[in-house]
């Protein structure tokens, strides 16, 4: 990916980056994020902005290893907040159930945790991260529901 290892763009993450545009326009700002899948480039700009490059615009991407921002810094800027409301929770549970109940998978709700197959749990957020479940095919048929979901 971009003459990358995917574990060394993790290293690379926060260095500054310029980003050559195939119309020879030039992007600078700190490497956010590449998409693993899609491969599209997320920069952040200081003071509080980022910018998502499409992966079928861009002909080069050079990595200043010597300036770099620290990620935690980075999200700081933006006012980034990790942790989803009590009302977005509750409305991702119940949606998840339902999609659930719409594909037939036997569950049940204690009242905290999504029970699935009477085997596997899916605890709040109710994202495809938060399954607990001993038996791995089970614990990836439900991650892909969720997925699925997403």
């Amino acid at each position: 990916m971009y003459l990358f290892e995917p574990s060394e763009l993790v290293s690379l993450l926060g260095h500054a980056t310029t980003v050559t545009l195939k119309n020879k326009k030039t992007i600078e700002g700190y490497l956010y994020t590449i998409d693993p899948d899609a491969h599209h480039v997320v920069l952040f700009q200081h003071p509080n902005k980022v910018m998502v490059i499409m992966h079928h615009t861009i002909t080069d991407i050079k990595i200043d290893q010597q300036h770099n921002i620290d990620s935690s810094t980075m999200d700081a800027l933006l006012d980034y907040d990790a942790k989803p409301s009590t009302a977005w929770i509750e409305k991702r549970r119940l949606d998840l159930m339902d999609h659930l109940h719409k594909h037939r998978v036997p569950i049940e709700w204690d009242g905290q945790v999504i029970h699935v197959l009477s085997c596997a749990r899916v605890e709040s957020p109710y994202v495809a991260t938060s399954i607990v479940c001993d038996n791995a095919l089970i614990r990836k048929r439900v991650r892909d529901m969720i997925l699925q979901f997403d």
